[in-house]
């Protein structure tokens, strides 16, 4: 099995992947190891930070079409039912094979070759399940592998519409398990447009699965096991913890965004337990110790104008500096946020939202400090 995730967060689902018992090694963001297809099902449901979890099929050496097709052909393809739709797609870096739409159709055509060999038939009407074969090619080396999830696995199924510039469900989930955020904790995200930052804590924080509100490739073809899908839809639901009381609020200025998070939330199944304002950042106070700020706020480029951007990180500053042992973390593409902000970050580090080079800045809130209040003020008979 293989499972991939985006530059800038192998560490995050590497950790996922041990905490679910897969010791796998990650190279350029693909992890290598040994599965069935249980394990297909568990991956698909419960991982929250990776792209999509594929079959290996085979690799090889290919530097002329005719090698490519005769190895494609040379494949036992008998798991393929006459009826599947075969969707190719792929990639090729320092190959002499380059020609994407020539490497797809060239495979495609091996593939039907060799099922019409064991169908006996030339007739694919291609109306039955899906079966997407994704190829790489680096260096001449083939690599097919047949694709488990369908849509990638930040396609929750919660989130119908977008506004303008939405994070991906997996990156943001890589945020929040990079930061220190705690269910106990208040959890804030002052930009939060459709609400999807906020709404990935809440079902972090009530441990509903990522993959429960959505179907899979693997689940349309006829040797899986339906039993394989219900066993593992009961564990998620076993594992959930719904009775949580959580203090997760997202704000944003746009009234069209705060309508599209909260129908997201209720979508989500988190709907009764986090909640959404309009309201500007600029107004944003709170006399709550140790809360979480976490937020993916505008770059300047789509949104609004650069010089408008920088202001908002000032404002936040600002804001920042009058809260009381507070954490922020922020992703953005603007190398001159630290100055705009007005304080180093403790910790900074390189991801990717929507293809664009970014830094997720985090400032960690003193954790000594924070105790040493919870007990000056449970001594005092607070709550």
């Amino acid at each position: 099995l293989s499972v991939v995730s985006a530059s800038g967060i192998e560490s995050v689902t590497k950790n996922e992947l041990n905490k679910l018992g897969y010791d796998a090694p990650a190279l350029n963001g693909c992890f290598t190891f040994q599965g069935n297809l249980y394990d297909v099902a568990r991956l698909n449901m419960f991982l929250r930070t990776a792209d999509k979890v594929y079959v290996n099929v085979k690799s090889f050496k290919a530097n002329t079409f005719d090698m490519l097709f005769d190895e494609v052909y040379n494949i036992d393809w008998s798991f393929i039912p006459k009826n599947a739709k075969i969707l190719v797609d792929g990639k090729s870096v320092k190959s002499t094979l380059f020609a994407l739409s020539a490497c797809q159709s060239v495979i495609k055509k091996a593939i039907i070759k060799k099922l019409s060999y064991i169908y006996k038939t030339s007739y694919f009407p291609e109306d039955g399940a899906t079966f997407k074969i994704d190829f790489s090619i680096l260096k001449d080396v083939v690599t097919l592998k047949l694709n488990t999830s369908g849509a990638g696995l930040h396609k929750r199924g919660y989130r119908n519409f977008v506004g303008q510039a939405p994070i991906k469900e997996t990156i943001a989930s890589a945020m929040l398990l990079l930061s220190d955020f705690y269910y106990k904790r208040p959890l804030y995200d002052p930009f939060c447009g459709s609400g999807t930052i906020i709404i990935e804590g809440a079902r972090i924080a009530l441990n509903i699965a990522p993959g429960k509100n959505r179907a899979f490739d693997y689940q349309a073809w006829d040797f899986v096991d339906k039993d394989i899908y219900k066993k593992v839809l009961t564990e998620a639901l076993d594992n959930e913890t719904l009775d949580r009381k959580l203090e997760f609020v997202g704000s944003d200025i746009d009234p069209k965004a705060i309508f599209l998070a909260k129908k997201h939330a209720f979508n989500a199944g988190v709907g009764d337990k986090v909640d959404f304002i309009c309201k500007d950042v600029k107004d944003f106070s709170s006399n709550i110790s140790g809360g979480v700020i976490l937020t993916n706020p505008p770059y300047g480029e789509r949104l609004l104008e650069k010089s408008e951007a920088e202001k908002l990180y000032k404002i936040l500053g600002n804001i920042y500096k009058g809260l009381d042992n507070w954490s922020l973390f922020l992703i953005t593409n603007d190398n001159q946020f630290e100055r705009f902000f007005g304080q180093k970050a403790d910790k900074n580090r390189k991801l990717y939202n929507s293809n664009k080079e970014c830094k997720f800045y985090q400032y960690f809130y003193d954790r000594n400090e924070y105790k040493q209040k919870m007990i000056l003020n449970t001594s005092k008979g607070e709550n």
